[in-house]
């Protein structure tokens, strides 16, 4: 009786959407909400702005005030001719189509003989020039449908990058947590970036640009709630799980004394109590059908000031401090409730940001970013684990940490021009940081059976423990340097010629040169356009894995290992082995990993509204990481060195490839706030290891472990709809699938000694099983309704000192926008959003996670299935 007098409150919420009355009635003509921006994001004042209806008729003026803002009011409906232009940046012109009501654009003017990232809107031969990357943007409309929280918006946007893999830039700022959904203007997802001041090969760059300073107050209140009382039962749990959420959004953003500067404030948290599942076997073999309840809460705090220096110099800083804890983390699957840990944590962050246009034709902007954080982990239990392989999981977990991290980040970037057809860029990144590890893991002990049979038996396979204690402390330096050139050949074919080099402090090898080249092509018109590149990328030696090599040196601290262990006292029995103590190392020649990457696309303006991508990616990786035990034993079970354990060397001895292609197809129509979009990708992933931490099953012949990778995914799929329905009602869809993700077959035994129980049968390679395909489908029902009277026009005269923008977006919220779920929707100064959303909407049930242990009753079945449907309800208040 719950579950139904849930799901008619549902379908009550949704009718309610369509019986709320509509305040705001439609304007008879258009108003255009325009920002002109250069390409620092800076606000262009006194732009002089001609509309021209395509019909014939009187043009509309205006000129931009002192943030570069201006409101045309009174414009026809259907197309026309925007003009933008201001006196020594190329002038812009493009069609635009006008609906009733309010119309929000953006315009971005180049530097004369400077160009970067124009956009132009019906046509792909000018988008995204630097680096000749494939480019998607997604407007205000489908901005206003993505999640409200920071964390959800992380992973949905991963989502729609693919299966790439995605790297997040804010305003220029890698890392760190994303701001919430009202502070965004715009995204833009790119991929196969040959630019010089790219560090990232293969993966899709997000980048995010945050609002403007605001010129007027708005701001915005949000709610969200999910409870298991909306939601289905999950494949493996033979009751409901219990589970509520509860998310909270504030934020206000405005004039701080006078034009010049603005500040804006965010706070945003969730309280969280989710369910998993425990899939497991108890001492006599009957499967246990149990849950477990994992609270966890989060409070982030944001304040950010932006202010106009000059002109030509804007100044943006912005601090960020978070808490965070949770609890009974690691339980679920085969880990039972003693297996819990407990976690605290805090974070800062400062970012300071200066943009300044340096004459007509130079541009420079500097990043300055600080991070630290701090976590502390703890286990529920102390006792020794118990680990009977694919079977059950009890005792302590082991954990014991408090660990903090002190980086800091500066990067500048100058771009100029030589003549008109050189456009460069010259820029470095260095980053710092200061790390301080405490870390007592397994300090009880963890006994590893073969199987069930074994544990009644009371015959362990290994006995591990690291004893000994050490505080690491120790500083991490990183630099890149690069140069980038654009030339234009002409107007259909422009390429780019650049170097990179990184450095770094833990590395021995200083020089490390990435060439880095590509081109756009247009062969006919401006509706096709040909893009295609190569480049070599660097990556970091990671901090946590040096760390491993101060702390488990053998001598402060030091891995035990015990054969053939008596249990419960590991010492006694007929057969015990006591190892010697272990330790883990870097090889004496350790060199950087880096990917060869080359691509060519194809990308066609079928029509003004549909778009198509077709594009291939190549990744050749080489010196990558993967670890190897050097002193494992033999055939006859003896050692290279008899006075030493395992020593676990990392290796830059590893190899990877990966071969993508990709179609993609968007279909938008602004005037009607229609947005569909779609990708498929046929992939192939292959490398030694999927961790730098991964031991082979025979470290005697550790290029048999050459195979697919776990993300070697054939096939994926992803479909993204975004449409009005009726009465002002907004639905978007997001479709995901994908086939099987691999898996190893293992004879859960550890028949070379090694005291690793990850053997494969003869002739068996490593990850050669797939799981099933799965599919999920999630989905969003809003409405927004327009509050109170119509917002007055903004001005449209200007002079004085330029504010900050940001390039090619615009202010869309505020009093007198329109578009979008924001304030001022419908023309109303307030706006009240009404939603309703649904995860795994279909309730399919997905499984993610399959034993390939021989000896396990679960052996090539599954063991845990993706969340089934949740459903989400939620208000937000905007003016």
């Amino acid at each position: 009786m719950l579950k139904r007098s849930a799901v008619l409150s549902v379908f009550s919420f949704i009718a309610l959407f369509i019986a709320v009355p509509v305040f705001a009635q439609s304007a008879s003509l258009a108003q255009l909400h325009l920002v002109v921006v250069d390409q620092t994001g800076a606000g262009i004042p006194a732009a002089t702005i001609t509309l021209t209806p395509a019909g014939g008729g009187a043009p509309v003026t205006g000129t931009s005030d002192e943030r570069g803002v201006a409101e045309l009011v009174g414009a026809p409906i259907g197309t026309a001719t925007l003009h933008v232009e201001f006196p020594g940046f190329l002038p812009n012109e493009q069609q635009v189509t006008l609906k009733r009501g309010s119309n929000a654009q953006n315009v971005t003017l180049a530097i004369e003989g400077f160009q970067e990232q124009v956009v132009v809107s019906d046509t792909t031969a000018t988008n995204d020039e630097r680096g000749h990357s494939m480019s998607t943007t997604l407007e205000q409309t489908e901005i206003d449908a993505l999640p409200e929280d920071p964390d959800e918006l992380q992973d949905y946007l991963t989502q729609l990058a693919g299966g790439a893999g995605a790297t997040f830039q804010v305003n220029g700022f890698r890392g760190g947590r994303l701001p919430s959904r009202d502070e965004i203007q715009q995204i833009r997802f790119r991929t196969n970036s040959f630019s010089a001041d790219n560090h990232d090969p293969g993966r899709t760059q997000i980048e995010i640009i945050t609002r403007p300073g605001a010129k007027s107050w708005s701001g915005n209140a949000s709610t969200q709630l999910r409870s298991d009382a909306m939601n289905a039962r999950n494949a493996f749990a033979t009751t409901d799980t219990p589970e509520q959420n509860r998310q909270f959004n504030l934020g206000l953003r405005g004039p701080l004394g006078g034009n010049k500067t603005s500040i804006r404030f965010n706070v945003d948290g969730r309280r969280d109590t989710q369910g998993d599942t425990i899939v497991a076997l108890d001492q006599f073999g009957n499967q246990l059908g149990d849950y477990v309840r994992r609270p966890s809460d989060s409070t982030n705090v944001t304040v950010g000031v932006e202010h106009a220096l000059s002109n030509t110099d804007t100044l943006r800083l912005e601090f960020r401090g978070g808490a965070s804890s949770s609890r009974n983390n690691g339980v679920g699957g085969f880990n039972l409730a003693d297996r819990a840990t407990s976690r605290d944590g805090n974070n800062q962050q400062f970012r300071a940001q200066l943009q300044s246009v340096i004459g007509k034709s130079a541009l420079n902007d500097i990043h300055l970013q600080y991070n630290g954080q701090q976590n502390e982990v703890t286990s529920v239990s102390q006792a020794p684990a118990i680990v009977v392989q694919d079977a059950f999981s009890s005792g302590g977990a082991g954990a014991n940490s408090q660990n903090s991290a002190h980086t800091i980040d500066f990067s500048d970037d100058f771009d100029f021009s030589v003549g008109r057809k050189h456009q460069m860029r010259v820029g470095g990144l260095l980053e710092a940081g200061r790390y301080n590890y405490f870390d007592q893991s397994n300090a009880n002990g963890t006994f590893t059976f073969s199987s069930l049979d074994s544990y009644l038996a009371g015959t362990p396979a290994t006995y591990r423990r690291r004893d000994g204690e050490v505080n690491t402390d120790f500083g991490v330096y990183q630099l890149g340097v690069y140069w980038q050139d654009d030339i234009r050949v002409n107007s259909r074919f422009s390429f780019s010629v650049g170097v990179r080099n990184e450095t770094q402090n833990l590395i021995a090898d200083k020089l490390n040169l990435m060439p880095r080249t590509g081109f756009t092509w247009t062969p006919k018109g401006n509706k096709t356009s040909i893009r295609g590149g190569y480049g070599m990328f660097f990556d970091w030696y990671d901090a946590s894995l040096y760390d491993q090599t101060l702390r488990v040196n053998g001598i402060a601290q030091r891995d035990l290992l015990i054969l053939n262990p008596g249990y419960p006292d590991p010492y006694s029995g007929q057969m015990v082995d006591v190892q010697p103590g272990g330790r883990i190392q870097a090889s004496s020649d350790l060199k950087m990993p880096y990917v060869h990457q080359a691509s060519i696309g194809i990308e066609r303006q079928i029509s003004p509204n549909l778009t198509a991508q077709v594009n291939y990616q190549a990744l050749r990786g080489r010196n990558q990481l993967r670890a190897i035990n050097i002193n494992a034993p033999d055939a006859f079970g003896i050692r290279p060195d008899s006075t030493v354990g395992n020593i676990t060397q990392f290796e830059s001895t590893g190899r990877s490839t990966s071969d993508r292609l990709t179609f993609n197809a968007s279909y938008r129509i602004p005037s009607r706030q229609i947005f569909l979009q779609g990708n498929y990708t046929l992939g192939s992933v292959k490398n030694y290891a999927d961790g730098a931490t991964s031991l082979p099953a025979d470290n005697l012949n550790p290029d048999a472990e050459w195979g697919p990778s776990r993300q070697d995914i054939r096939h994926r799929v992803q479909a993204l709809v975004n449409v009005p329905i009726v009465y002002g009602i907004r639905t978007t869809m997001n479709v995901n699938a994908q086939s099987g993700v691999p898996y190893t077959i293992t004879t859960g035994f550890d028949d070379n000694r090694d005291g690793v129980l990850n053997d494969r049968p003869v002739g068996v390679g490593r990850n050669t099983v797939r799981g099933a395909a799965t599919w999920n489908m999630n989905l969003r029902v809003s409405k927004v309704i327009g509050l109170g009277a119509a917002a007055a026009a903004g001005p449209t005269g200007g002079g004085g000192p330029r504010g900050g923008g940001r390039p090619g977006v615009s202010e869309q919220r505020g009093p007198g926008a329109g578009g979008g779920n924001g304030g001022g929707s419908l023309g109303s100064r307030y706006s009240l959003e009404l939603f309703v959303s649904a995860d795994n909407v279909m309730n399919t049930v997905n499984y993610t996670a399959y034993s390939g242990n021989m000896l396990s009753k679960f052996f090539m079945e599954p063991t845990a299935a993706q969340a089934a449907r949740r459903i989400q309800v939620g208000m937000g208040f905007r003016f």
